[in-house]
């Protein structure tokens, strides 16, 4: 145990248990007991508990057994004073609350008459009440470890069970997928209800919607949260913002990474013999801004304000060819000169500023009223990549509003109330560069306009009221939250036209292979795929803790969440042959109960020092509105994608061979007369779709060894069921060939334009007035169970602090999908079964945490280091070709031997890096000090490669060719890959008041 020593005062205050009961929201909690130096409770007894920062007392009086609890009390440092005639006065014993963590206070009173003592309080190391796995980021972590692109939520990856999903970037934590994480700021939702993931962060593009000045810390919860939080069948991130004080305080700060010290990416070394170089081009990163924060009416009314700002150019090094350099012959080939003067590196900007405005205001003893308003804005691009050119790219403008209202009454010693309204708005719009088709060349890369371009705009507003009822022993709490969401999109993919080479042979002599466009049917296509469309998410809950004895303590609750869809009509698949396919059905909405029970037991035998906690538990997720969309415009009504054949250029007039322009492509202005849709591609949900749950089980233990030393271990079990996936219904009975494979009916085509032979599978449809006819169904499961051992170290005064986790995990699903509302990933979709494996989250072994030393005695520099190690990602060998005829060239895996290599069977390499952290400070006085700072990302300048093999391109020369594929055991082309990023070093000042 820790411990701290007041002298002069009558009493012995001892530490020694929690009751943060219920203590996941914006706020925490003080409770324990009051005993004499016999250990009987004293009853009656005024506690009366102050935060040093703000003023705010609440005074509570002691049961008959000598238990007091406070609730609702903002995070901060608190004293806290006990009297009781009779006795001596405990005064000003100092604890400071963290969000959700165990603040235990039993304070043992001397007799009036007794001899003065010292007084001791030493607080637990272990959270004895606390039934869920959380893991606490910190004020000091927030300030002192190296947080790459200052993005706070960069540090819930050092937390156990937390990875970034490979497909969006988004946290994936306890095996789920990444849109299944929630994100709560001061108790708002933050989660983006479109896309998925965090609001405004559009894909990991922007560097961070709300400032790490003021985030005052925060929890990551894997398992056992409380009925009170939904939407998220893995974890949730909640965060709580900094507020003003009754000292004026605030800072001033710039960082850079200078280009001379970023390193160079690796250069590899192709198995054909090429190379591959990753230089550091025309790299700028700066950040900076500003903090201030203070009173309006001491002990009444603060405020607190932030500015950040990011300004940044990435280069990027344009090869043709990409990883596969190709050699260009102008003189050859004219085309060629085209490819040569699009080409050219560039840097691709992300430029940032956030402003942050809260208040807090104190009108009573009995309020508490906050207000915060929060606005980013973003500047970038999308589609830069090695293989782009540059007018291959679109702007990226992301513009990040949100407002929150809380109003914490204490309405009596034993009723609280609690009421929020939080509003947020996310607009992306896209506008490419070019306004030419987009050229594809497959192995090459791309120029012309970006084909996905939008105008975007979602609006939530969030309402919650809660009440608690609590008692020292039994503590009950209910509520309501109902989301209103409003979604608007234009996103008409390929509009302005692609065209698709499969060669660079090919396009050198203009011969296409398609050219796609998308057509509004009965209106200019931008009004015809606007989506606007408004949507409701509610929930109600009610969350029981009974302290049924000293050392155990048991939670239950339960939660009812609706998502209520809208209400516009789909398309009705019940007929699979119908032409044309009505559209009379509707998105199914989903109503769920959710179930969760926990408990704490502090052994008596190990004299409290143990905790063993545990928690069983439903956790419902959402349907992200990006699947409605689809839904609403891939119908057969409102636009339609032409994939025009090479047979199809003399009667359409599209250019081919040696007409087609390569310079100046040819763009079909409007829907040509005669043009039919038959065989387009529509979407629908399955009537039965219901959103995703997940059931978990959590069993861990903590313990602390030699006073400080802290070591735990803990199991998890999760089971997620009704994932979203996608299907093709119209495909005919599939049969085996002779080596296994599911062959779907089709023809073998054959095209000769230009003295080019392809040959490929075409689908024989069941209904031959469409094409794909996708539905989104509810049928994936998933299973996780993972084991972390975690080290924490901290002790009051020492210059050692650290914390680390190791967690061994198998993580298997039938699907992945992270938000893949139009692609269908899964072989055969009828036998779901078949592609159970392991998901594209498996991480096999992570180790993650930080150390840090403050050197005292002579340089007085706080070095920190964070670690991150993670065993490879999961892929598929998949062939670059329809080989099993569904019209699918992306999910046929690769036959070895006859034998289907299966899903997610190979490898990606491991990585590993450190993060190094350096913090000097300089003090002019006790408030006043310069910190400076020296920051290196990927300290050791590992740069992990793994060797990925590829599967080629079918032959398609003969017939014999492709109807034998899967015996002709096509070698593999290997590519050496890179993963991560180079060494980078950011320098900064903060200066701090």
């Amino acid at each position: 145990m820790r411990s701290r020593h007041f002298a002069g005062s009558s009493l012995v205050a001892l530490l020694v248990a929690a009751a943060p009961i219920m203590a996941q929201g914006v706020s925490t909690q003080l409770g324990g007991r009051v005993l004499d130096n016999q250990g009987a409770g004293v009853a009656g007894a005024t506690v009366v508990i102050r935060n040093t920062e703000t003023g705010l007392t609440r005074t509570l009086q002691t049961s008959a057994e000598g238990r007091y609890l406070a609730t609702l009390l903002p995070v901060g440092p608190y004293t806290v004073t006990v009297t009781k005639a009779g006795f001596q006065t405990a005064s000003n014993v100092k604890v400071n609350l963290n969000l959700g963590d165990a603040a235990p206070l039993t304070i043992k009173l001397a007799p009036e008459t007794g001899a003065t003592v010292e007084v001791i309080a030493a607080t637990a190391q272990v959270d004895t009440e606390r039934a869920s796995a959380a893991a606490i980021i910190s004020p000091d972590n927030l300030t002192n470890l190296p947080v790459f692109n200052r993005n706070f939520t960069n540090l819930a990856t050092l937390a156990p069970q937390v990875v970034v999903d490979s497909s969006r970037g988004n946290l994936a934590i306890a095996g789920q997928r990444g849109v299944n994480t929630s994100i709560n700021i001061d108790g708002g939702d933050n989660n983006e209800p479109f896309f998925g993931g965090a609001t405004g962060a559009a894909e990991g593009k922007t560097p961070f919607t709300i400032s790490i000045e003021a985030i005052r810390e925060y929890q990551v919860i894997t398992d056992g949260a409380s009925a009170e939080f939904g939407r998220m069948g893995g974890g949730y991130v909640n965060a709580i913002t900094k507020n003003g004080t009754n000292d004026l305080s605030g800072s001033l700060f710039y960082y850079q990474r200078p280009r001379g010290w970023v390193e160079a990416g690796p250069t590899l070394r192709q198995p054909n013999g090429t190379t591959t170089t990753n230089p550091v081009g025309d790299f700028q990163q700066e950040q900076f801004g500003f903090s201030v924060g203070g009173p309006i009416l001491k002990d009444k009314l603060f405020y607190f304000v932030a500015y950040d700002a990011q300004r940044r150019k990435d280069p990027i090094h344009q090869v043709w060819g990409g990883s596969r350099p190709v050699t260009l012959d102008p003189a050859t080939y004219p085309n060629d000169a085209v490819l040569l003067a699009k080409a050219g590196d560039y840097s691709a900007k992300a430029d940032s500023d956030v402003y942050f405005l809260r208040f807090d205001w104190n009108p009573t003893v009995d309020h508490n009223i906050q207000f915060r308003i929060n606005h980013s804005k973003f500047k970038g691009v999308t589609g830069a990549s090695t293989m782009a050119s540059s007018e291959n790219l679109a702007s990226d403008d992301v513009t990040t509003d949100a407002y929150v209202l809380q109003w914490n009454w204490v309405i009596s010693g034993n009723w609280m109330n609690e009421f929020r309204v939080s509003h947020t708005k996310d607009d992306m719009p896209r506008s490419t560069y070019s306004h030419l088709p987009e050229v594809s060349i497959s192995n090459v890369g791309y120029y012309g306009a970006y084909p996905f371009d939008r105008t975007y705009n979602t609006k939530r507003t969030q309402i919650q009221e809660n009440i608690s009822y609590v008692t020292p022993t039994f503590q009950v709490k209910a509520g309501v939250d109902y989301n209103d969401i409003n979604v608007s999109e234009f996103f008409a993919g390929n509009w302005q036209g692609v065209y698709q080479f499969n060669s660079l042979a090919d396009f050198r002599n203009g011969l296409w292979s398609y050219y796609r466009q998308n057509f509004g049917l009965n209106s200019p296509v931008q009004q015809a795929g606007l989506f606007d469309t408004s949507y409701k998410q509610m929930a109600a809950f009610i969350q029981t803790e009974w302290r049924l004895t000293d050392t155990f303590k048991l939670g239950a609750g339960i939660r009812w969440d609706r998502q209520e869809n809208p209400d516009y009509p789909i398309l009705n698949m019940g007929d699979p042959l119908a032409n044309p396919m009505p559209i009379t059905a509707k998105i199914p909405s989903d109503s769920q109960f959710s179930p969760r029970v926990s408990f704490t037991w502090t052994p008596a035998f190990d004299q409290g020092k143990t905790v063993i906690r545990g928690s069983v538990g439903r956790y419902v997720s959402t349907t992200p509105a990006v699947f409605f969309y689809q839904a609403y415009a891939a119908n057969g009504v409102r636009t339609g994608s032409k994939d025009f054949q090479p047979g199809d250029a003399a009667t359409y007039g599209i250019p081919i061979g040696a007409s087609f322009n390569a310079a100046n492509p040819y763009w079909i202005s409007s829907l040509p007369t005669g043009v039919t849709f038959t065989g387009f591609n529509i979407w629908t949900f399955n009537p039965d779709f219901k959103n995703p749950y997940t059931d978990r089980v959590n069993i861990g233990a903590e313990r602390p060894f030699f006073n400080d030393l802290v070591l735990g271990l803990s199991a998890t079990y999760a089971r997620g069921k009704q994932l979203e996936r996608t299907a093709d219904l119209n495909l005919g009975t599939p049969t085996p060939n002779a080596y296994g494979r599911l062959m779907y009916p089709s023809t073998l085509t054959t095209t000769t334009v230009g003295g080019r032979t392809t040959i490929s599978w075409t689908p024989i449809r069941p209904n031959a007035n469409y094409g794909t006819m996708g539905m989104y169904f509810s049928d994936a499961t998933s299973l996780y169970h993972a084991y972390t051992a975690s080290l924490k170290y901290h002790k009051d005064g020492s210059a050692f602090d650290a914390q680390l986790y190791y967690t061994y995990a198998i993580n298997k699903d039938s699907d992945s999908n992270e938000r893949n509302y139009s692609g269908i990933s899964i072989q055969d979709a009828g036998l779901l079964g078949n592609q159970w494996g392991y998901a594209d989250t498996d991480r096999r072994q992570v180790l993650t945490g930080y150390f840090s030393f403050l050197d005292k005695q002579v340089t007085g520099i706080l070095a920190s280091v964070s670690v991150r190690y993670q065993t490879g990602t999961p892929y598929t060998l998949t062939y670059s070709a329809d080989v099993n005829g569904d019209g699918n060239t992306t999910n046929d895996r690769y036959f070895q031997n006859g034998v289907d290599t299966g899903r997610n069977t190979q490898r990606a390499g491991s990585t590993l890096t450190f993060d190094l952290g350096l913090r000097r400070d300089i003090e002019f006085t006790k408030r006043i000090k310069l910190t400076l700072s020296a920051d290196v990302f990927n300290l050791f300048n590992r740069q992990d490669t793994y060797l990925s093999n590829r599967t080629p391109s079918v032959p398609n020369t003969t017939t014999s060719n492709v109807s034998t594929v899967d015996a002709q055991q096509l070698a593999l082309n290997p590519q050496q890959n890179w993963t991560g990023s180079a060494r980078q070093i950011q320098v900064g000042a903060r200066f701090a008041f």
